[in-house]
């Protein structure tokens, strides 16, 4: 364990004897979900910073479209509408899935072959 893990540890557990962190607001609540969950490992943590940034990734977006989506399919209530609402849900997760598909072959190793394959004239992919 490096020096600084050390102190900072030293320094949590100082402040948790004091009391440092009773009476805490949310204290023994859980936490509020993740707004992010549903986006991969990888590209969490930048699309949180820019969503705080106010510069929002598309997938993000995407992901918010699908929430309002599902919300407004929780609240249909004749069978007409639940349809209208399941088909609405479904093009959002759509739109959604595709992004992240592309995403994904742009941002992996094959992505970065494929698109040096594209650049290089040598598309498509064989």
């Amino acid at each position: 364990m490096e020096w600084v893990d050390k102190v900072a540890e030293e320094r949590i557990l100082q402040a948790e004897q004091e009391g440092a962190f009773n009476n805490l607001r949310g204290h023994g609540k859980p936490l509020p979900p993740d707004p992010f969950f549903r986006l991969p490992d990888e590209i969490r943590l930048a699309a949180r910073v820019l969503t705080i940034c106010g510069c929002a990734p598309h997938e993000v977006g995407l992901l918010r479209e699908l929430a309002e989506a599902k919300r407004r399919l929780g609240q249909a209530t004749t069978a007409e509408e639940q349809a209208e609402r399941m088909r609405e849900y479904a093009e959002a997760e759509l739109r959604y899935n595709v992004a992240m598909d592309r995403h994904r072959q742009m941002f992996t190793a094959t992505g970065h072959r494929a698109l040096a394959r594209r650049r290089a004239g040598l598309w498509p992919i064989p």
